[in-house]
């Protein structure tokens, strides 16, 4: 039985006829069918459609739609309907027990479940109604970052950096899932979704994202379109699953998350406020706690039962295995040993062995694992480190008892073009180099102090240094960036400090008129009177 009302919408919302077969299962004849009457009755609008009684079908189509005759049973949409936009809402499974209760007449039978979901679906987009209520067990999973960010502390209680949410939620069961990320890049949007994997015990059939470009980048400019980016594709191959974008300005395609997004931010952003976590591993320990008392919570939609319950009944089993070994990202860059034995990645500085500073070498990273490699040997290996401008240091690249120091950087190197500067430039250094455990992570600092001294600035360079280095109680903590800033302070002053007549003269030849002698001026009131001082009427009354 065709749902012409459907077929009739649908084509005035310039769908394909391919479209609307695969979307309604109706034959071409009958979506033909359903294009003449619209051109024969002059209805462009959906409203249009919408307005026209079952009689008045019956009429247009006469295929017995009311008779009782056709092969299946018709199901009730605006009851359908009803029932899952009200405020106690039923499931699809409900509402299907109850139509198969439905008298048939000779030669009928009731849709199958899955039939039955679909044909809802159908009327659902074709009426421009809430897709809530089309979800499948198993077969969907939105995903979305919060709008809220939450914030990680050190130990002695002062704020640190901030850190991203993720949400993820299974519309179906309303089961969700929250972590939180250092950042919304694509590492960490993938290391999220493999966590939410992991806690559901399965993969959906289809991931539903936003329009982020973690997830799909732009066709063209003239398409609206989205194409989902080649790391994301090959992270969703690895579990067996698609990714589904969302339309632009569209959120009732992921409209499920959206209110999952705001449970996880009422009842676990805002609940987590006054805790003081140090780490994400602390954080993220405090969140999944409270991740499994929202699905656990009972009632849920107006039932005695849990998100988990409906989950573990009905979902749980439809969704596919993890696969043996977790998705990791591999990303390959290539870097230069410094004179520090260390190379820089991300703004990360790591250390290799010291034999190979002036190298490049190649480096690895495959989830929070760094490695390094000269000419296909692994030279390094260390953990990924995520707080900028940070060293990450092995004492065994370091030199041993510093033998060899050909082409690389010491602390005596550094105390001696200190020393060409002055005194108090070598003492800024000998602080940089004595605050650091390892010397060589101060030496990137000491260089970059040094080379400000370059192009004659050596005086500004130790005049700097002897003001952050005076004992009259102003002293301040020795940086590169204390060090810049002294010597912008200082060439601000010689910029703007006046000059006065105490020059020497300009000698003059005999041909040159003596100049006139310099007299003393009443400049009595000269910076009290204002602009009336400079009046015309004031000039010529001075004059005479």
């Amino acid at each position: 039985m065709t749902d012409y009302r459907a077929v009739m919408t649908l084509l005035i919302r310039k769908r394909s006829y391919r479209q609307i077969e695969d979307q309604l299962g109706c034959s071409h004849r009958a979506i033909s069918r359903a294009n003449q009457a619209l051109r024969s009755l002059g209805l462009t609008t959906a409203q249009q459609v919408a307005a026209l009684t079952n009689d008045e079908l019956d009429e247009i189509f006469v295929d017995k739609r009311t008779s009782g005759q056709g092969e299946f049973v018709p199901i009730d949409f605006d009851a359908v309907v009803k029932a899952r936009t009200g405020r106690v809402k039923q499931t699809l499974q409900v509402l299907w027990a109850r139509y198969t209760t439905t008298p048939t007449q000779p030669g009928q039978r009731h849709y199958s479940y899955d039939r039955f979901r679909q044909l809802v679906a159908s009327h659902v987009d074709a009426a421009g109604l809430t897709a809530r209520i089309t979800h499948a067990p198993g077969h969907t999973m939105q995903v979305d970052w919060a709008g809220n960010k939450m914030r990680l502390y050190d130990p002695a209680g002062t704020p640190g950096a901030k850190v991203s949410i993720f949400v993820a939620s299974l519309p179906y069961s309303g089961m969700l899932f929250a972590c939180a990320c250092v950042d919304q890049r694509q590492q960490s949007w993938l290391d999220a979704h493999r966590q939410a994997f992991d806690y559901f015990g399965g993969v959906c059939q289809v991931v539903v994202p936003d329009n982020a470009s973690t997830a799909s980048n732009a066709i063209s400019t003239a398409d609206r379109n989205r194409k989902v980016n080649d790391t994301y594709q090959q992270f969703l191959e690895h579990y067996n699953t698609a990714a589904l974008p969302t339309r632009a300005r569209r959120p009732k395609d992921k409209a499920n998350v959206e209110a999952a997004v705001k449970i996880v931010t009422h009842k676990i952003i805002h609940a987590l406020e006054d805790h003081q976590c140090v780490d994400l591993d602390e954080l993220n320990g405090k969140i999944v706690g409270l991740v499994d008392a929202i699905n656990t919570s009972v009632p849920f939609r107006s039932q005695q039962s849990s998100r988990r319950d409906l989950f573990e009944a009905h979902e749980q089993h439809l969704l596919a295995d993890l696969p043996a070994t977790p998705w990791q990202h591999t990303e390959w860059k290539r870097a230069k040993v410094a004179p520090d034995f260390h190379i820089t990645v991300a703004t990360v500085r790591y250390s290799v062995p010291h034999q190979l500073v002036g190298r490049t070498v190649d480096v690895r990273i495959t989830g929070q694992v760094l490695t390094v490699f000269d000419q296909g040997t692994t030279v390094a290996t260390h953990q990924v480190s995520h707080k900028r401008g940070a060293y990450v240091t092995d004492y065994e690249h370091i030199p041993s008892g510093m033998d060899s120091t050909r082409g690389l950087w010491t602390s005596d190197y550094f105390y001696r073009e200190a020393s060409k500067t002055g005194p108090a430039t070598r003492k800024v250094i000998e602080e940089l180099i004595a605050a650091k455990a390892i010397p060589a992570q101060a030496y990137q600092s000491c260089r970059n102090v040094l080379s400000m001294g370059k192009h004659g600035n050596k005086p500004i360079l130790e005049e700097a240094c002897q003001r952050l280095m005076a004992n009259d109680g102003s002293r301040r903590a020795v940086s590169y960036t204390a060090v810049k800033n002294m010597m912008a302070a200082i060439r601000k002053e010689h910029a703007t400090r006046p000059r006065g007549l105490d020059q020497a003269p300009r000698s003059t030849t005999v041909n040159q008129p003596t100049a006139p002698a310099i007299t003393d001026r009443d400049t009595t009131g000269a910076f009290l009177g204002g602009a009336d001082q400079f009046s015309m009427d004031n000039l010529i009354q001075k004059g005479n």
